[in-house]
């Protein structure tokens, strides 16, 4: 009895790194597989409009007046398929600035206070500031995707598609996108 309670009490106490055997001793049999792409989930159901909202007012955007905005290619590299795509679209700054969040010196306190959160068809939602997706205040590039890889439109990723190329894992990229909601944030004094 107390052979077990000391044992379970040295596992408890003792450090992960001196209980963990390297996997370089161990016979090949024994070894866990290379770690392949995560399997993707189910494909969204796709959007064709996105609703902004912002300071009492809603704009709604399908994907016709989304193409006609200014559209930008980026290349990134897709973590949970372990391979590279290419997507492209309108900046997100640019679809934000169709619902009167343009970038100005007078709407910098504004910009720096405020967040946008984009919600897809599946009802996962990522939160962003406003200042990160505003290319006078990040190097960072947020798109809203139409097209994917080769030119074709965006079936697997809901037809609208949130990238970024900044994060190194794709978490806060979005499927099915269909919302944005800027809210100001203001400090309690």
């Amino acid at each position: 009895m107390k052979t077990s309670l000391v044992l379970s009490a040295l596992l408890t106490l003792a450090p992960a790194t001196v209980l963990a055997q390297s996997t370089d001793a161990m016979p090949p049999e024994t070894k866990a597989p290379a770690q392949s792409a995560m399997p993707m989930k189910a494909p969204v159901p796709p959007s064709h409009s996105v609703t902004i909202n912002f300071q009492g007012r809603t704009t709604v955007l399908k994907i016709e007046a989304l193409m006609a905005l200014p559209q930008i290619t980026v290349h990134v590299h897709n973590e949970h398929r372990n391979a590279d795509e290419t997507y492209t679209g309108p900046l997100l700054s640019d679809v934000l600035a169709k619902a009167g969040l343009v970038a100005s010196k007078e709407t910098q306190p504004l910009i720096l206070h405020s967040t946008v959160v984009a919600t897809g068809t599946d009802h996962y939602y990522v939160i962003y500031s406003a200042a990160e997706v505003e290319p006078t205040f990040s190097h960072g590039q947020v798109i809203v995707a139409i097209t994917k890889n080769d030119g074709l439109p965006n079936t697997e990723g809901g037809a609208i598609e949130l990238v970024n190329t900044t994060d190194v894992k794709p978490a806060r990229w979005l499927h099915g996108l269909t919302q944005l909601n800027i809210m100001s944030l203001t400090q309690n004094q």
